[in-house]
């Protein structure tokens, strides 16, 4: 049976060029296959498992030409396996992001970033009104796609749909920066605005530095808005930290206004910085 994603959300925030929010991406961004039938996917997804265990490549694969009808009764219902891997289907481009290989460095960074965000807000008694809901799908009329982590608050507000949740963090390893800016957009459009902030992380490959940035929309408009940069590198033995401490609105987080003067605006420091991108840099071999 065929489902319709746009049933899953009556709110589409549709591409106005047609593109889709998986429509930059490119051979020259990641590894572009098409899909013919099964078997042929499977034969060209383990021939590029091969080499990715070979070389520093990309995590990632596109498939192009997956429509509704394959995506719903191929990718979507798949328990285990290859067809389980995809993290994004783009609904309009026909297009699934699928996902060939998990780096040590983007499991460690997404861990303990969510070991962070839990540590901040632990001191104003918020720890336990935080609701992760890690990678679960989320579905919109445009595709449907997974997080890394993703955070809602226990208690949501009256008529505040349970279906998205209003802080979604995306790590990047091998990633370019156009395949972050494809989840962003995804994000921000699909939700209709429920998702707040868009915590993106990147990890560069060879050098220690880790660049984390705060994405959202402003005020009224519609257009993504980059909020905030943290830069960490690291020289030597010297770590460097700038733009920091990283801040999430408390507001954006838990869907209320804080109770001054215990509730604030919740912030990771450097020293939590630091940690974290010594971590990935530690599974990284640097």
């Amino acid at each position: 049976m065929q489902i319709h994603l746009g049933d899953k959300m009556a709110m589409d925030n549709v591409d106005a060029a047609g593109r889709g929010f998986l429509g930059d991406l490119a051979p020259s961004v990641l590894p572009v296959y098409q899909y013919r039938d099964r078997e042929q996917l499977l034969n060209t997804i383990k021939q590029a498992v091969a080499a990715a265990s070979k070389a520093t490549t990309s995590e990632w694969c596109l498939i192009e030409r997956v429509s509704n009808l394959i995506f719903t009764s191929e990718f979507l219902p798949a328990k285990e396996g290859l067809f389980a891997s995809w993290c994004s289907y783009d609904a309009q481009s026909d297009r699934v992001l699928l996902r060939i290989t998990k780096s040590k460095p983007h499991e460690v960074a997404s861990g303990i970033f969510h070991t962070l965000l839990h540590d901040a807000i632990k001191p104003m008694g918020m720890d336990r009104s935080l609701c992760p809901t890690g990678g679960a799908t989320h579905y919109a009329a445009i595709g449907a796609k997974e997080a890394d982590q993703a955070w809602q608050p226990l208690r949501l507000p009256r008529g505040r749909s349970k279906d998205w949740p209003s802080v979604v963090l995306e790590v990047a390893f091998s990633e370019s920066r156009e395949k972050l800016q494809s989840d962003i957009r995804y994000w921000l459009r699909a939700s209709g605005g429920d998702v707040k902030v868009v915590i993106t992380l990147q990890i560069d490959q060879r050098s220690p530095n880790v660049t984390i940035e705060n994405w959202g929309t402003q005020g009224n408009e519609s257009v993504n808005h980059l909020h905030q940069t943290v830069q960490i590198s690291r020289k030597g033995s010297k770590i460097t930290t700038t733009g920091s401490p990283l801040v999430i609105e408390f507001e954006k987080l838990f869907l209320r206004p804080p109770v001054e003067p215990r509730e604030r605006n919740i912030q990771i420091d450097d020293g939590e910085l630091q940690f974290l991108a010594e971590r990935v840099w530690d599974r990284q071999g640097m």
